[in-house]
Parts: C-alpha cells; sequence; structure tokens
C-alpha cells in the first residue's frame, strides 16, 4: 500500500475550479541506479494517475522515470457540484493506490 497526502482547495462555486495537490510515497526507481554488487535496481515508477469525480473520469495523467521520488502533483478539475473525488495510481510492479476525499462546495 502507497501511503499519499491529499490536500483540495475547493472552488468558491459550483463549475470553478477545484484545485487537487497530491503527495505519494514512492521511490520511483528509474531502472538506471545499481546496486553495491553491481546489479540493476528493477524500474518501478507511478505509471498511471486517474481522478474520478463521482464516479466520472476527470483527470488522467502518465507519468514516466523523468518524476522524482514521493511525487508531488497539483492539477485542477471543474467539481459542478459537491461529490466525491477519487484518486487512483498505479506503478509498475503492479501495486495500486488510493486517495479520495469529499467535496463541499458553498450554494
Amino acid at each position: 500500500m502507497m501511503h499519499s497526502r491529499l490536500q483540495i482547495i475547493p472552488a468558491k462555486r459550483p463549475s470553478q475550479m477545484t484545485t487537487v495537490r497530491l503527495l505519494i510515497r514512492h521511490p520511483m526507481e528509474t531502472g538506471f541506479r545499481f546496486e553495491v554488487n553491481g546489479s540493476a535496481v528493477t524500474k518501478n515508477v507511478i505509471h498511471t494517475l486517474t481522478a474520478l469525480f463521482d464516479g466520472k473520469p476527470v483527470f488522467k495523467a502518465t507519468l514516466g522515470s523523468g518524476v522524482s521520488a514521493d511525487p508531488f502533483l497539483e492539477f485542477q478539475v471543474r467539481t459542478p457540484q459537491s461529490g466525491e473525488l477519487l484518486l487512483q495510481w498505479q506503478d509498475d510492479a503492479g501495486e495500486t493506490g488510493e486517495a479520495k476525499a469529499l467535496i463541499s462546495l458553498p450554494g
């Protein structure tokens, strides 16, 4: 299980942009590093991140080996009403993680 921290800055009104900040604890091994004995460290990066708002996809990112360890991502999504935001990601080893938050908008 990958640990994460999620911060939501909700829109001031419905249909405006909500800011999402996500920090994922992950080593993001590029496959270019070597152990002391000379063996290569297996590549293992988070390759896919998706965001669903009330079950509908609102954001998708494809990440690569150029992203640092413990990646921090910030993006915006349009939130037409209050609802649940679900973030899901997967790495090269098949490990998955998720974070979710309820977004309450005024009005």
